[in-house]
């Protein structure tokens, strides 16, 4: 099934920090027979309220193929990673 991940880091993480948090969400989606199709870095942006004590967060998007049982184990070690303040999995439309 296809599915958009929106994911939101902390700000303030330098450049090697960012690329290995990155690397290894793409490891979590892979994990699970999961096929990353596109990526699309919207870097830095302010937020309309205060999360986690941030103004602002690093977006990064992806566009995936995730076998549906899959998904709810993925959600639960994505949780685990610190540096992620937010992230959304939603299913697309075929």
């Amino acid at each position: 099934m296809k599915y958009e991940f929106m994911g939101i880091l902390k700000p303030f993480l330098p450049e090697d920090v960012r690329g290995k948090l990155q690397q290894g969400i793409e490891r979590v989606l892979k994990s699970k027979c999961g096929n990353i199709m596109t990526s699309d870095i919207w870097g830095k942006r302010h937020f309309s309220y205060k999360m986690k004590g941030h103004e602002e967060g690093y977006y990064i998007l992806y566009q995936l193929e995730i076998p549906k049982e899959n998904l709810q184990e993925i959600q639960t070690e994505l949780r685990l990673i610190s540096d992620l303040l937010r992230f959304v999995i939603i299913g697309r439309e075929k």
